[in-house]
């Protein structure tokens, strides 16, 4: 083998690497994706994404270059998602595993997913391939999208109703798809059932909520129009763990449920485009960490409210839920799904039933979308509440990008009735 390179000068990336990957643990990855393969030339492993990318693990990019059967060389590049080196990342895993959880979607799900359209002869892809690796470390290897020419859009600007659109229809897709699958094989494992809200994981999530509430409650103060709705967001923001887990029991089991990808949010979507005139081709999700099999309006509220453009969010909120279910009617049939299909009224009963997903997506989720690239954009100060916590949270909500989303979101959520838990 040809001199390998896992070191990078910077020590900030070094430090995320961890010590177990070596350049021989890919070597029969490499030979699946590359038939010629002969030997490893060169090996680099780098952080993928810059702070506040990324939070819930870290990604990095795995660079080969390799020599083939007939001596030429070849670059070969993968992400790897691995977990941080912290007692809460730790703490988190023994809730809900979301490398077990994520690598069963890659391997099982999303190809089953894939096969339910295939029967019909639909060619339809919803994510990046996976691979194995001969280690016991929790991960995640993909194949790296980019190289097929996928790429994020700017989550501080937002998604245009074109890419909305695109994410709509690929989300009516895989809804329909997983719930087409229970219908006809029965139930997921147990690990989609609930996802992260087990109840095991709820002293966790009340303590990320309750180390945000002093610094949230304080930059809501500032806001415009904070006295319209300030009372009622600092009783719900006291008992959002408590909400959030009440709207997760009142499911039915008569309800129409969904597999949700469950953080379907701007920066685990990816798309492709056609060269010469930027129309998007495809969208795949990426990051299956956080499925629940629930009703579909926590993946929507989820995905418009953190993701869309600021002029188009709340302007054609129920427009996009109408798109979303026509796709999913239209999916539904196709699949000759048994049961009753939703009307777009039971979407929204559905929407203002769970509507408390509203409230936690901008609070926390958009918070982190919106958020200037910071290097204190980590996942311990996004939940902790050291004072490198406390400051990334002001930064978080005082900034005026999420200000201006904040003082039209509330009041839109407060007019719906969806401030009042």
């Amino acid at each position: 083998m040809g001199s390998t390179n896992n070191n990078n000068n910077n020590d900030s990336v070094s430090s995320i690497v961890p010590k177990w990957i070596e350049a021989k643990l890919f070597e029969t990855t490499l030979k699946e994706v590359e038939s010629e393969f002969k030997d490893i030339i060169d090996f680099k492993v780098d952080a993928a994404l810059a702070p506040g990318e990324n939070y819930a693990t870290v990604m990095l990019k795995a660079e080969f270059v390799i020599k083939l059967n007939d001596d030429s060389t070849k670059p070969i590049s993968f992400m790897l998602k691995v977990g941080h080196d912290t007692e809460f990342f730790r703490e988190m895993m023994k809730n809900h595993d979301i490398f077990a959880a994520e690598s069963g979607m890659y391997r099982d799900i999303v190809p089953e997913m894939e096969q339910i359209f295939a029967d019909i002869g639909v060619s339809v892809k919803f994510g990046a391939k996976s691979y194995t690796l001969p280690i016991q470390q929790p991960y995640i290897l993909l194949e790296n999208l980019k190289e097929k020419g996928f790429r994020n859009a700017n989550r501080l600007d937002g998604l245009d109703m074109d890419h909305v659109k695109s994410v709509l229809q690929k989300m009516a897709q895989w809804h329909a798809a997983s719930a087409a699958r229970v219908a006809t094989k029965g139930m997921y494992p147990e690990v989609y059932n609930h996802g992260f809200l087990h109840p095991k994981s709820f002293d966790l999530l009340k303590g990320i909520f309750d180390a945000a509430s002093k610094i949230l409650l304080q930059c809501l103060k500032e806001y415009s129009n904070s006295n319209m709705y300030y009372e009622k967001v600092r009783h719900i923001q006291n008992n959002l763990a408590e909400a959030i887990f009440k709207s997760s029991e009142h499911q039915h089991d008569d309800d129409f449920k969904v597999l949700n990808h469950g953080d379907a949010w701007v920066n685990n979507i990816m798309f492709s485009y056609e060269e010469a005139t930027g129309k998007i081709l495809d969208t795949y999700f990426v990051d299956y960490q956080m499925p629940r099999y629930a009703s579909p309006a926590q993946d929507l509220i989820y995905f418009i409210l953190s993701s869309a453009q600021y002029e188009i969010k709340l302007k054609e909120f129920d427009f996009f839920i109408a798109f979303y279910h026509r796709h999913l009617e239209e999916n539904l049939k196709m699949l000759k799904y048994p049961k009753k299909i939703p009307s777009l009224r039971d979407i929204h009963l559905m929407l203002y039933r769970d509507g408390i997903w509203g409230y936690m997506t901008v609070t926390n989720v958009m918070a982190a979308v919106l958020c200037d690239p910071s290097e204190n954009a980590s996942l311990d100060n996004f939940v902790g509440d050291s004072d490198a916590g406390l400051a990334f949270k002001r930064q978080m909500y005082s900034n005026a990008r999420y200000r201006k989303h904040m003082e039209a979101i509330l009041p839109w959520l407060l007019n719906r009735g969806l401030l009042d838990y």
